[in-house]
């Protein structure tokens, strides 16, 4: 569940920015290679901010969907994120500072959203 919450974020995340600069706005998803090489260094800010955030919420949702071990899925969706992101490297072309700058994000982002989850429930906020 939280990998689809993450990819989802993703997904949206790259259509809606992509409407900020003229350059590459009518640009079709389909055409991502295209988006991804003639885009600004501010709209790979602005996505590494979005992936941040979708390695959080993927890792809230995890953990509170699961009953044990919450952070440990949470550190398992971040995992698969992490191997999606790689493979994605792969095919399309990015900058290198945000090649190097997206792989290590999101273990520790998804960490700690499951330690959120687990803190809320210490505290008897949410069940």
């Amino acid at each position: 569940m939280g990998i689809l919450v993450s990819i989802t974020e993703i997904l949206y995340s790259i259509q809606w920015i992509k409407k900020w600069f003229k350059s590459i706005q009518f640009v079709p998803l389909k055409n991502l290679q295209y988006v991804f090489v003639h885009a600004p260094s501010e709209f790979f800010i602005t996505l590494f901010f979005f992936y941040v955030f979708s390695a959080l919420s993927g890792g809230f949702t995890t953990a509170f969907f699961v009953q044990n071990a919450k952070k440990a899925y949470a550190v398992l969706t971040g995992t698969i994120l992490f191997f999606l992101a790689f493979i994605h490297i792969f095919f399309y072309t990015f900058p290198l500072w945000f090649e190097i700058m997206i792989l290590p994000i999101f273990f520790p982002f998804s960490y700690l959203g499951g330690e959120f989850i687990e803190l809320l429930q210490r505290k008897k906020w949410i069940d």
